[in-house]
């Protein structure tokens, strides 16, 4: 089957010009001469003179109808648009969306209709140029479809165009593109990318007017606060929530940005080097520092000056670099490598783990730790943002369609399937979070689109959720599932899906865990509040010694593990 790759025409009906010219009374078509003349529709579609002429194959065509029904004009003229299409071209196919509004002139009603609709098209032909037609409609439909793609709501590929009947052409081309050109904080943040730092979660964009769930609304209103403050701020959360992600959102939301790194903004993962090199990428060298250091670099606190600096993964820093970057920090100075010679970088300070605060203290040095988390910010894990699990699932899907190079019409899903996938994430501990719906979408369209033997739409999603438990059907590893079930009894949920054949929940690690967790956590705030532990809890000191240091007995699997809840 050959890729569906042409433009899908979006657009109102014209109803004094749909799919012609009309006379005063809206009913009978306009003649010049003999002939009729055609409205916005046809001229954008059939034309001899548009350039999208026999290239579309796709059309939505958004009609409003009045909620009691009184008006049948509208009506009238989309069926007749529907004949005319179908007569040029018996191919093409034709969707119609109504909104049942009676004021065509409110922007608020206009929003609040066209939002999900949009985000339902744009999974619907993923890949493929969404045409937005803004010839056809009142102001105020312009206006709505205008402030969509310049802000970048509707996610690309995505145009704005106009048509000119023959008669308003004036030398103009039947068709044109309309282009505003705001330079606005959304498209600026969808563009924005860390340097050296990508994974799938960072594909996903957070849009703070889609959110459903109190946290992701309280950690964005604080993130926002935050982002003005010329002071670090530390982001913790699991792997795969999106910390990266929320990095660039504070960053752009911030005036310690220089727009013209967005492309590849200051990041580094710290995991991914070893003490040596990492120092070498954020202070740069001179030439004949080592052995392959060929001619004088700059490095990412170069980069940085006036910007923001990204550090994930901080837990695995050295304590060299450490306290290499104290200095850097408190006196925004540093030296290269092979150099004698201070240098300025005047940066701000973002870092992320996704360590529990206990194991990053074990991690880092304290006063390196003061310094990078005066301000700090928890990204709360996937499964407690139920409310929010539609709207992201249903995201990742398109992101991931795109990205595949899937044929697009193998791999759509219904919205009912969509429900199902959402169903069954909902009562998973996700502990992937976003990585975790990445890995099913990628199943399903792989079962989907298989060219040889393509699996029907509900045994593709079977095969898809599979992927939850690491493609295994009932395996957890071991050290997952007392955490998976600790939540599930924080939430009070069945525990159900974790229980696969051969599964035995390991009591005395779960209950070792959570005995770790309370004596971690009661030391700390013991120290930090300068407070004895009896103050905190109902068990001695030395009890909460010998919770910290328990590992419980053998797992079901026969191996002794070291218990974490980090």
């Amino acid at each position: 089957m050959t890729k569906n790759t042409s433009p899908v025409l979006v657009s109102w009906v014209a109803v004094n010009n749909d799919p012609f010219e009309r006379e005063r009374n809206r009913r009978d078509y306009r003649k010049v001469g003999t002939d009729l003349v055609r409205g916005p529709t046809l001229t954008l579609l059939f034309d001899q003179d548009s350039p999208y002429r026999n290239e579309i194959r796709d059309v939505v065509l958004f009609h409003r109808q009045d909620p009691d029904g009184s008006d049948d004009l509208e009506s009238m003229v989309v069926s007749q648009t529907l004949d005319a299409i179908k007569e040029r071209c018996a191919e093409m196919t034709v969707r119609t969306e109504v909104w049942k509004g009676r004021d065509p002139t409110d922007h608020k009603a206009i929003s609040e209709f066209l939002r999900p609709k949009m985000i339902e098209l744009r999974g619907k032909y993923p890949g493929r140029l969404l045409l937005i037609h803004v010839s056809p409609g009142t102001p105020s439909m312009h206006t709505i479809w205008v402030l969509m793609v310049e802000t970048g709501f509707i996610d690309p590929p995505v145009r704005l165009v106009k048509s000119y009947r023959r008669n308003e052409r004036r030398g103009r081309p039947a068709v044109v593109p309309v282009e505003v050109g705001l330079e606005i904080f959304y498209t600026a943040y969808k563009a924005s990318k860390p340097l050296h730092v990508s994974s799938d979660a960072e594909f996903v964009f957070w849009d703070p007017a889609r959110f459903q769930s109190e946290a992701l609304k309280s950690l964005f209103a604080e993130a926002r606060r935050f982002a003005h403050l010329y002071v670090p701020v530390l982001l913790m959360g699991e792997r795969g929530t999106g910390k990266t992600t929320l990095a660039t959102w504070i960053r752009q939301h911030s005036p310690y940005r220089r727009p013209e790194q967005d492309a590849h903004w200051p990041a580094v993962p710290c995991g991914q080097y070893s003490p040596e090199t990492m120092r070498a990428e954020l202070f740069g060298y001179r030439k004949g520092a080592f052995t392959d250091a060929r001619e004088d670099r700059d490095g990412l606190l170069a980069a940085a000056d006036g910007d923001t600096l990204f550090l994930d993964e901080i837990g695995d820093i050295s304590r060299e670099l450490q306290r290499l970057l104290i200095k850097a920090v408190d006196e925004k100075q540093y030296v290269r490598l092979g150099d004698v010679r201070p240098r300025k970088s005047d940066f701000r300070l973002i870092t992320a783990t996704n360590l529990s605060r206990s194991r990053l203290q074990e991690r880092l040095d304290g006063d390196f730790l003061d310094r990078i988390s005066p301000l700090t910010l928890s990204f709360p894990p996937l499964r407690t943002l139920g409310k929010d699990l539609p709207w992201l699932w249903e995201r990742v899907y398109a992101i991931t369609s795109q990205r595949s190079g899937a044929e697009p019409n193998r791999v759509q899903l219904t919205s009912a399937h969509h429900k199902r996938v959402v169903a069954k994430l909902a009562s998973s501990p996700l502990p992937g979070n976003l990585r975790d719906l990445f890995r099913i979408a990628y199943r399903v369209q792989a079962a989907l689109g298989d060219p040889h033997a393509p699996l029907p739409p509900d045994d593709a999603l079977t095969y898809g959720l599979d992927g939850l438990n690491g493609g295994v059907d009932g395996e957890m590893p071991t050290t997952d599932l007392p955490r998976a079930i600790a939540r599930r009894f924080a939430d009070s949920a069945p525990l159900d899906d974790l229980l696969g054949p051969g599964i035995k929940i390991p009591t005395a690690v779960v209950e070792s865990e959570i005995k770790r967790f309370i004596a971690g956590e009661v030391r700390r705030l013991s120290r930090e509040r300068r407070l004895p532990a009896g103050a905190l809890c109902d068990v001695s000191d030395r009890a909460l010694r010998t919770w910290a240091t328990s590992q419980g007995r053998k797992c079901s699997s026969g191996t002794r593990k070291k218990p974490s809840l980090d």
